[in-house]
């Protein structure tokens, strides 16, 4: 603010050191005044862009430090919003509205700082050193400046819908982009480039179109805006030249006065470059605390730090995601000690991930209870309950990286060999044939491994956890029965003392459970061991004999 302070005087200053070196200097011919002036003139200057360098060094640093700060602030938000919200949002929107929206702010919060405090003092200084030039002249400004404020609010009225539809846009582009380029290999396999450029150019052409009313409003803003500042330099010229020749003025106060009449155009042309960003700020503002005026679904109300798992139970679970009409969980009940594996087998959509799901409480339960310890799971921290969780998910997700990193996500520091033990368990073997082997390249999204050996990887960070309770999740979909019986026979041998539930739809796999759940559009249709099942349930036999089931394929 200071600095800001000293630029402008020195800049309103110089328009008087003019005045007197024509009017005193020139007009005397006194040129050791004149030199005198003029060196007070370049000593004027340079404070003045010394300051003004600081100005702009300062509200940079403010600005980014201000754009840091807000980046932190969503990514927290971001992290604890739940799965129903962020679908909503969507992950492209998400991506566009902590980057480039965030962006946008930073550079109005930096232009903001440089010009929003500068334009009102070289107004207002401009105005009076004007007035004390010559009151007459500056009559001018009696019609150029309410017509100035009227062009910017017209403008603003305008602009600032168009920037809202013009940031949807955006999300639209970033949202069909992202879909077609990690679908690449389903597009070309089932040829419908053409059919996906015409989708594309759909939504290219309709912010192209949005971006071009933008550009002709700004085309007409920013002539009609220079179109003024010219007339009233012009009336100032001509009404000035009539002034000098009535003796009323002199022509260094009228070269003085029109050097302050520049400074306040220039005000608002600052203000203008002000007003041109805050349309595009303000949409992106709005977005922005979209996201962080969103309450939490998922409560995090618990004050219990849980630190092992002994016992599971559903009583009476009745659940529906929102936005569906029916329910994925229909009263479902049952109860699982240490050391038991649960076998959940059903027809895709029965609701065998839902249970998952709420059991990591990545949604709440709307009928019936949770149980953990015979305590509500709600009444648990968020951040205990699922550091006793090993989730590992049909499709899992790979981060960038290496294979140490993703099998480690953040945990403590250990020796290799534990990293190599859980690897070996989940039959990762592959890992170690290559060169790098721990320090091998994981590409986003692991797209330089196959789906079984995302599977595996995925597995060895649910066993490097060590948690209570496993979820695997259709975990083994994706590999040959030998390596996951293979696989099963350790895992099993692994988690003598801890719960697991199996989410399958291999009848081998939940065979060797110690009971089986059967599902059938959310609801239990079945309950008991596999040889139970086997003779009571008609859906369950229907199941092993559309798979060939042998008994010879148990552990």
């Amino acid at each position: 603010m200071i600095t800001l302070f000293i630029n402008v005087l020195g800049v309103l200053f110089i328009p008087r050191i003019t005045v007197n070196i024509i009017d005193i200097g020139v007009t005397n011919g006194d040129m050791p005044y004149i030199i005198r002036q003029g060196i007070l003139m370049l000593i004027v200057a340079f404070l003045s862009s010394l300051f003004m360098v600081v100005s702009i060094r300062y509200s940079t640093k403010v600005a980014t430090g201000f754009a840091s700060d807000l980046r932190e602030v969503m990514f927290k938000k971001v992290q604890n919003i739940s799965i129903t919200q962020f679908e909503k949002l969507g992950t492209s929107s998400m991506i566009v509205r902590s980057t480039d929206d965030i962006s946008q702010i930073q550079n109005l919060t930096r232009m903001g700082l440089r010009m929003m405090l500068r334009a009102p003092l070289m107004f207002i200084g401009g105005i009076i050193m004007a007035i004390s030039t010559n009151p007459k002249l500056s009559m001018v400004f009696l019609v150029s400046l309410p017509i100035t404020f009227l062009l910017i609010g017209i403008f603003g009225t305008k602009l600032i819908p168009i920037m809202n539809k013009l940031r949807i846009g955006l999300d639209n582009i970033n949202k069909v982009f992202r879909q077609r380029l990690t679908g690449m290999r389903v597009i070309r396999a089932f040829d419908r480039e053409n059919y996906e450029q015409m989708e594309f150019s759909t939504y290219n052409k309709e912010y192209a179109d949005i971006y071009e009313v933008t550009g002709k409003y700004q085309s007409i803003f920013a002539p009609s805006l220079g179109l003024i500042m010219r007339l009233t330099l012009v009336a100032i010229i001509f009404y000035g030249s009539r002034l000098i020749l009535a003796n009323q003025m002199q022509v260094g106060e009228v070269l003085g006065f029109i050097q302050y009449a520049n400074n306040i155009m220039m005000s608002f042309l600052m203000l203008s470059m002000i007003f041109l960003q805050i349309p595009r700020a303000q949409a992106s503002l709005n977005r922005i605390n979209e996201v962080l005026d969103l309450e939490e679904d998922i409560v995090d109300s618990g004050s219990i730090v849980l630190e092992d798992i002994e016992c599971i139970e559903f009583k009476n679970v009745c659940f529906k995601y929102p936005d569906s009409h029916s329910y994925s969980l229909k009263d479902v009940s049952f109860y699982a000690n240490k050391g038991d594996v649960i076998g959940i087998i059903g027809a895709t959509g029965s609701g065998k991930t839902t249970i998952a799901n709420l059991l990591v409480r990545f949604y709440e339960v709307e009928e019936g209870q949770i149980l953990i310890n015979r305590r509500d799971i709600k009444e648990y921290t968020l951040q205990s309950l699922r550091s006793q969780i090993g989730y590992t998910e049909q499709k899992p997700d790979l981060i960038a990286g290496t294979v140490h990193t993703n099998v480690v996500m953040g945990g403590k520091e250990v020796h290799e060999l534990v990293i190599e033990d859980a690897l070996e368990i989940a039959q990762a073997n592959f890992v170690f044939e290559r060169e790098s082997g721990l320090k091998s390249s994981v590409e986003q999204r692991g797209r330089n491994f196959s789906g079984g050996q995302k599977q595996r990887i995925s597995i060895a960070r649910a066993i490097f956890k060590d948690p209570s309770l496993y979820l695997i999740d259709d975990s083994f979909s994706a590999l040959d029965y030998k390596t996951e019986k293979e696989l099963r026979a350790e895992l099993y041998d692994k988690i003598e003392d801890k719960i697991m539930l199996v989410i399958t739809q291999r009848a081998t796999v939940a065979a060797d459970s110690k009971f089986i759940i059967l599902l059938d559009n959310g609801e239990m249709i079945g309950k008991g061991t596999h040889d139970e099942l086997k003779l009571e349930s008609q859906e369950y036999k229907e199941i092993l004999e559309s798979q060939d089931f042998e008994e010879g394929a148990k552990l």
